[in-house]
């Protein structure tokens, strides 16, 4: 019986987050605004983006301007207005693409039909200590953006909403005797968790013997939450 609840629970946690991965996909602003048009244009397209995402995370949402953006991406203002008119419309396209491509590396942290839910949320976990040494100046960023702005706050909000459910259906395939309540308390403390170790892990310094021990410890932490629950 607990066999068969783990192999449900971990199709709907997989499915949950390959649903819509393949949803946020094809809605790609990279995707999406290329339609129809020529290779050129689809180049430019990523170039802006990439380059909104570069200024974003040296200078905030408050510091990025749309011709700090089009210098670097080596276009005319004009050129990159013509694809995102305002900056709220190229800060949206760059906070979803780089939160698509998150969502995507989750899927590469499992064997989908060889790890147990519990392996595959462990595996996860460490993968956001491991993200976090490279990518944790845009954390902070986007949650500052978030923190200041309520439409930033909801694109953030609807963005991590699959992410939350898919740790819910691994916490519950892990832990089946959880329930409802519990399962929510122990997705919110992972995330917690995992996101105190972006904070500290950017902080450094590097050879602090704590942070070089992130991967295994925020393991060994979350093991613990989610079974002692």
């Amino acid at each position: 019986m607990l066999h068969a609840l783990t192999n449900t629970e971990k199709e709907k946690a997989i499915g949950t987050i390959i649903v819509h991965l393949e949803e946020l996909c094809s809605n790609r602003p990279s995707v999406r605004l290329s339609v129809g048009k020529t290779d050129k244009t689809s180049t430019t397209i990523q170039k802006i983006i990439i380059s909104a995402r570069d200024i974003f995370i040296q200078e905030g949402h408050a510091g990025l301007t749309l011709r700090q953006v089009a210098d670097d991406a080596g276009i005319a203002v004009g050129n990159l207005t013509y694809h995102f008119p305002t900056k709220r419309s190229l800060l949206d396209a760059m906070l979803y693409e780089s939160l698509v491509d998150y969502v995507e590396d989750h899927l590469k942290q499992f064997e989908a039909d060889n790890d147990t839910p519990l392996d595959i949320l462990l595996n996860v976990v460490a993968f956001y200590a491991r993200n976090a040494r490279d990518a944790h100046r845009f954390f902070y960023q986007m949650w500052g953006y978030a923190g200041c702005d309520e439409e930033a706050k909801k694109t953030v909000r609807n963005l991590y909403r699959p992410i939350g459910r898919f740790i819910y259906y691994l916490v519950r395939a892990a832990n089946p005797k959880l329930n409802d309540e519990q399962i929510r308390c122990v997705t919110l403390q992972i995330f917690s968790l995992e996101e105190g170790y972006k904070l500290f892990i950017g902080m450094g310094p590097d050879d602090d013997p704590a942070l070089v021990r992130a991967e295994q410890d925020i393991r060994s932490l979350t093991e613990k939450i989610v079974m002692s629950a």
